[in-house]
């Protein structure tokens, strides 16, 4: 066996891998079994010979997540260790990605598709930030759907580049940073060089979300002749292009949440709850029959629908500045956070 291939037998043979799924600049990714169980796994393996090890970071965030249970739409991580020349976790074993799907549909999503994405989307992120992390690679490759009862479940992946913005309190802002994250879905902050909060992964859920609708956004494929150069065409062009034209022909529900998390501060708390209610309201005016696992490659799938493991009902989660300043959990921000919240929203729909 080559010394660059990952071992076939980890956790003295608990797992044994069974065929490769995946590969990038972190390591691979291997389907697995679990010998005991029979139980199907994902396998991910990085060299400890790389520069910026990032697997027992991403290891530390999904047992953080798990407390006090597991959550819906984050992965187990079963175990995590070093074997020979690798760190290797051991997760849950997932589907197709959101990117894949996409793929599938010609390019692009259904408004019904992309209402149910952002229902679950949002939620994940709340969570993921409920607990003091920000994601930083905002991406439709980084969610994924579950399998078997689960197949309509949107998970969150890939915490390699993720950081803590809270600890005891919000970490500070800094500028001239190089940019952390996938160009055409960052933020405009991130392009700019300035420290990532949560503002800026909800601004690049919004980028996907427009992603999903049109197929492309208006800096993709731009020409250039070096990294650099393109990174500074795609932030010229976010920074030019209106939001009007941006959402052209798609519910105003879109171009309100892009502009509203455009519109937080660093350290601003987000009112996760009013984003997804703005989702929900559009659901229910346009599309009021829709059943939460009704993407457009499940519609009209009754017998599907009887063996799904129904999703979780959405409760706000206490962030942790909610904690700081003794809000209750089922505030966006406090009372001044919400009115003006709504004020931007009603703002953004007379513009």
């Amino acid at each position: 066996m080559s010394s660059n291939r990952p071992p076939e037998k980890i956790a003295g043979g608990k797992f044994e891998m069974e065929k490769r799924l995946g590969a990038g600049c972190f390591g691979e990714v291997w389907r697995g079994i679990d010998t005991s169980t029979k139980m199907q796994v994902a396998v991910k393996f990085e060299s400890t010979g790389v520069h910026a090890p990032q697997l027992e970071t991403e290891a530390e965030i999904l047992k953080t997540c798990s407390k006090p249970t597991q959550p819906q739409g984050f992965v187990e991580c079963m175990w995590f260790a070093r074997e020979g020349r690798f760190n290797c976790m051991v997760m849950e074993l997932l589907g197709k990605s959101l990117e894949d799907m996409v793929q599938k549909c010609s390019g692009k999503f259904s408004v019904p598709t992309v209402v149910l994405c952002a229902e679950q989307v949002l939620f994940r992120i709340e969570y993921l930030h409920s607990k003091g992390i920000i994601h930083r690679d905002i991406k439709p490759e980084n969610f994924m759907f579950g399998i078997k009862d689960k197949v309509h479940h949107i998970y969150l992946i890939d915490f390699g580049l993720s950081k803590k913005y809270w600890d005891q309190r919000h970490i500070n802002m800094r500028s001239k940073l190089s940019m952390t994250g996938t160009a055409r879905y960052a933020s405009i902050n991130a392009h700019q060089g300035t420290e990532q909060s949560r503002r800026d992964d909800l601004e690049a859920i919004g980028h996907m979300f427009l992603y999903f609708l049109r197929g492309a956004l208006p800096w993709s494929g731009l020409e250039a002749k070096t990294q650099e150069e393109k990174y500074r065409k795609i932030k010229e062009k976010k920074i030019d292009t209106p939001l009007d034209d941006l959402c052209k022909g798609f519910p105003v529900e879109f171009k309100d949440y892009l502009r509203t998390v455009r519109s937080l501060e660093f350290k601003e708390r987000p009112d996760y709850n009013l984003y997804r209610q703005w989702f929900r309201n559009l659901r229910s005016k346009e599309h009021p029959t829709l059943q939460d696992h009704e993407f457009s490659w499940n519609l009209n799938n009754q017998e599907l629908a009887k063996t799904l493991t129904p999703l979780w009902a959405v409760k706000p989660l206490r962030q942790p500045d909610d904690q700081a300043r003794g809000q209750n959990a089922a505030g966006g921000g406090g009372v001044l956070s919400q009115i003006m919240s709504f004020l931007k929203c009603k703002s953004s729909a007379r513009d």
